[in-house]
């Protein structure tokens, strides 16, 4: 495996990324926190949250690393990614966390970018 992440190298261990269920209902698709964008763009809620998820799982395999933030708790990197929901796409950013070489990536949080709007059907 290569390490640490690089700008413009996929992902490592994207294949097993990971989170914690109570992020989707405390931060991600919550009310105080990302909610709100992820309802207008996608209009999705705290209870789509698997679906989110698997979106989100399946794009990052397929896209580059944008950024990449060393510090003495592990690594973080940064991916967009052209997520599709039912018929709605837009471009989301999502933080990953690696807490060691070798660990898999867990997602630290995700949001549609406040520069996009979500497209129909394409």
């Amino acid at each position: 495996m290569d390490w640490p992440p690089e700008i413009g190298a996929a992902m490592p261990r994207a294949t097993d990324a990971w989170c914690h269920e109570e992020k989707w209902a405390r931060w991600i698709l919550a009310e105080r926190g990302h909610g709100p964008e992820w309802l207008h763009v996608f209009g999705v809620g705290p209870e789509d949250w698997r679906q989110v998820w698997r979106a989100i799982r399946v794009a990052v395999k397929a896209v580059p690393v944008t950024e990449v933030r060393l510090s003495p708790d592990g690594v973080g990197c940064g991916v967009v990614v052209d997520l599709r929901i039912g018929p709605r796409r837009a471009t989301v950013l999502s933080a990953w966390h690696y807490s060691h070489r070798g660990a898999a990536p867990r997602l630290v949080t995700a949001y549609p970018t406040p520069y996009t709007r979500a497209h129909g059907h394409t």
